[in-house]
């Protein structure tokens, strides 16, 4: 069994947050999404079970390769990491498709991600991926057991359900759907041999097009203060009126 797990490079989110021209500026040293962590660890208890390879997939600036070095000291086998200027500022479509064909170029089985990246939102690569790749996808995953079979937990709209996990598929994994390990020195260690390919855009079929543009981004204040009502008897009126002073009733 071969697996692709996806992690993305973030820019620190214990630092502020920059744009240039609607873009997240982006420093050498980012780190590993904390998000991606869960997916990871479904990768790596598949791995144990199956004795399967798995490859990190990731596309963006490499830079310092800090967050693909965490990734790759939490055990997977190596990385495959693609790095085009072009890309830069990628909608979800065009994202999908660098890495489906990534997933591909790995000969992966199963691929995994976590649910969203914490700098996009965007929440549909997962099934995007899956389309393009011609597979079921398993979202929002809350809970994993490994048997003899894998049975999938995923969180929906009325509750969960129980499913069994296809041996190709797209997953992906929420926060707190495992607990992800953290490495030890010797994980460290071993990461800095683990192989890391670094490919362009010339690698890979690519048929995607941008289709966003970017207008402006204004700052969202923060510091207007609130109107404090004490309440006598009356304070639904007032929030009667002040519906109706906004129209929304």
């Amino acid at each position: 069994m071969k697996i692709a797990v996806c992690a993305k490079q973030i820019p620190d989110p214990a630092l502020d947050i920059t744009y240039s021209e609607g873009l997240v500026s982006r420093p050498d040293e980012q780190v590993l999404d904390d998000t991606d962590r869960y997916g990871i660890e479904v990768a790596l208890q598949l791995k144990e079970k199956f004795d399967a390879e798995v490859t990190v997939i990731s596309m963006g600036k490499m830079g310092t390769e800090k967050g693909i070095q965490q990734a790759l000291q939490m055990g997977p086998d190596k990385a495959l990491v693609l790095e085009d200027d072009s890309l830069s500022g990628s909608n979800s479509l065009m994202t999908a498709n660098v890495l489906s064909e990534l997933s591909k170029k790995v000969e992966a089985d199963i691929t995994i991600f976590g649910t969203e990246s914490t700098d996009g939102y965007s929440g549909v690569i997962p099934q995007q991926v899956s389309r393009m790749l011609g597979l079921p996808c398993i979202s929002y995953i809350k809970a994993v057991d490994i048997a003899d079979t894998v049975s999938l937990t995923r969180q929906t709209s009325t509750g969960s359900e129980k499913v069994q996990m296809p041996s190709n598929c797209v997953l992906s994994v929420t926060a707190g759907g495992v607990e992800p390990r953290y490495p030890n020195f010797k994980d460290i260690m071993a990461a800095k041999s683990k192989p890391v390919e670094k490919i362009s855009l010339s690698d890979i079929e690519f048929s995607a097009v941008q289709n966003i543009e970017f207008i402006d981004i204004k700052d969202v204040s923060t510091t207007k203060q609130g109107e404090k009502i004490v309440d006598e008897g009356e304070g639904f009126q007032v929030i009667i009126d002040k519906l109706k002073e906004l129209k929304a009733i």
